[in-house]
């Protein structure tokens, strides 16, 4: 008994450890829209960033975009998921698509669930935009086969600070590439 409540600890660590929130990731500043601008809503996102409490996404319309950002000091093109940044999460697959960011993971990290309606994408190669069927049967949407989310810590639709948390967050660009490789 101790040993099996032992392992369920140490895969509780490790899966808090890979989808950890941390205070230390950078943001960027936006050239393409202001930061007072709110972002489209859907039942996917929050009125306004300030309530957010990132338990309670629902599916909902989704719209993909692409956005033209000062990121680390360079230009560089992100996607925008309801008119926030959309990250990837490199302990996913995506040939073929597995979401891996489950439970705990999801307070932080909220996923892009669609409720079936179509998948709006401007500036984005259709062929890319997927979904996937996740294990607790609700369906989230993908870009080159990787499970999109948004970052809780993201308080306006121009933050960019869950790139590189825990080692296994990245701001995707519109060819699902992250903007920052991880080695």
């Amino acid at each position: 008994m101790k040993q099996t409540a032992r392992a369920l600890s140490v895969v509780a660590m490790l899966s808090l450890a890979a989808c950890s929130a941390s205070t230390e990731a950078g943001s960027g500043a936006t050239t393409g829209a202001s930061p007072s601008s709110a972002p489209s809503t859907g039942n996917t996102e929050p009125a306004s960033p300030a309530s957010d409490d990132g338990a309670t996404v629902k599916p909902g319309p989704i719209s993909l975009a692409v956005k033209t950002t000062t990121f680390k000091g360079t230009q560089a093109q992100i996607v925008t998921l309801n008119g926030w940044t959309a990250y990837r999460f490199e302990g996913d697959a995506h040939k073929p698509s597995e979401v891996r960011c489950l439970y705990d993971c999801l307070e932080t990290w909220p996923a892009a669930l669609t409720d079936g309606s179509p998948i709006q994408a401007t500036g984005i190669d259709r062929s890319l935009v997927g979904t996937v069927k996740r294990k607790d049967g609700l369906v989230q949407v993908t870009l080159g086969g990787w499970p999109l989310y948004r970052f809780k810590q993201d308080k306006s639709a121009t933050d960019t600070k869950g790139e590189g948390v825990g080692g296994n967050w990245s701001v995707i660009r519109p060819d699902s590439k992250p903007v920052i490789k991880k080695s």
